[in-house]
């Protein structure tokens, strides 16, 4: 059943119940959620780092998230969430029941993670990549079990990635748990961020993880050799400290990831290409579809547009 949504006067009454709380009570104290399964919330109080504490919440706050910052009052009994603090971003995304999931909230970099095997899937890609310029989130794309192409080189372009998405602003970036000079170029690209690391199920997000924490006890599934997609192993998002700084969210894979949109950005303002060329349609309130003077389009027809990305930008304006 999905959680029920709070009135606009009950989520009114939530926040005013969250302003009064007091922090100079020596009850409450500020932490961080570091997993959220069920009714089990672990909080990282900021104070004490590392002596994560179990806790319940008040229904009334709603969705709780790995990565929230929260008020929790702990009076020697099970400590209690009491407020949750204004969130930097969320990143949400909708089931196939049209249900918002919620999956990290202030984060600072989204890892786009695709593999070999499964083959990437270039609508998931930019569904996600579209869901980070909306946050306001770094994204990168991180290509995956690159030790199943032999002979693979660092020039090597096997999905065209990087001669679509390197011009945008987008780093491609090989990988495999197998190479450790792959794996400390991760390392360096998640230090001092608070990164997330998304992706279906069977790209190895898990296999990353552990190979970035090796002490960290992570279970890791196989590929089915029935549709050649991996099986769950995460079954709920968790936060690791990193030990040169920053963060990394561990999240459940997906087999479809649609995101929640603001109806308030056109949808094209997500793709950066479609953006900056928008500059010169005739129309200001052009869709990019059939109107006349479109320049999108007419970069799309020249060249300088990818018409897969295009076809991508138009499938998703559908279905908003």
């Amino acid at each position: 059943m999905a959680r029920r949504r709070l009135t606009r006067q009950q989520q009114n009454r939530v926040r005013q119940a969250q302003q009064s709380v007091d922090l100079s009570d020596p009850a409450n104290h500020r932490g961080r959620v570091i997993s959220h399964r069920g009714k089990a919330v672990e909080v990282e109080p900021l104070d004490q780092p590392g002596d994560n504490l179990q806790c319940s919440f008040k229904p009334s706050l709603g969705s709780l998230v790995c990565g929230d910052r929260v008020i929790y009052r702990d009076e020697g009994r099970s400590p209690l969430i009491v407020a949750l603090l204004p969130r930097d971003n969320l990143l949400q995304r909708q089931d196939g029941f049209g249900h918002v999931k919620a999956v990290a909230a202030n984060v600072t970099q989204l890892i786009v993670c695709l593999a070999v095997e499964p083959e990437p899937n270039r609508f998931l890609l930019d569904q996600y990549l579209l869901s980070a310029e909306q946050q306001g989130l770094k994204a990168r794309i991180l290509l995956n079990k690159i030790d199943l192409l032999p002979d693979f080189r660092d020039d090597d372009d096997p999905f065209e990635l990087r001669r679509v998405y390197e011009p945008l602003g987008y780093e491609v970036l090989p990988c495999s748990i197998h190479q450790p000079e792959r794996i400390a170029q991760l390392k360096q690209r998640l230090k001092n961020e608070t990164s997330v690391i998304s992706g279906v199920s069977g790209v190895g997000k898990s296999a990353l993880t552990k190979a970035i924490l090796p002490e960290i006890d992570i279970r890791i599934g196989e590929i089915s050799e029935y549709n050649r997609e991996g099986r769950h192993t995460t079954r709920s998002s968790r936060l690791y400290h990193l030990p040169d700084g920053g963060e990394l969210i561990d999240t459940p894979g997906v087999r479809g990831f649609r995101p929640v949109l603001d109806p308030a950005l056109p949808i094209g303002d997500g793709f950066p290409e479609i953006r900056a060329a928008a500059q010169h349609c005739r129309f200001a309130n052009c869709r990019h579809v059939n109107e006349p003077g479109c320049a999108v389009r007419a970069a799309v027809e020249a060249g300088k547009i990818d018409p897969l990305r295009y076809e991508h930008y138009r499938k998703l304006l559908e279905q908003g």
